[in-house]
């Protein structure tokens, strides 16, 4: 399977890291009723698997260009 083009995957990364934290605080806000402040330590560590699956695109990026 061929990678999309690396702009579209920059764009990917970038919607990823700024709207998931976003959205996971409004949610737990919203909705379960934590507090902010509750809200954001559990979005903090809700985000750990996001920023290392971001780390690891990447990652690969850098060794794509390595080649």
């Amino acid at each position: 399977m061929a990678k999309p083009p690396f702009e579209y995957r920059i764009i990917i990364l970038m919607f990823v890291g700024g709207c998931i934290p976003i959205l996971i605080t409004t949610m737990l806000n919203h909705y379960f009723d934590y507090s902010v402040k509750q809200s954001m330590e559990l979005t903090f560590i809700l985000c750990i698997p996001v920023a290392v699956w971001m780390a690891s695109k990447i990652n690969d990026r850098w060794h794509d260009d390595q080649e």
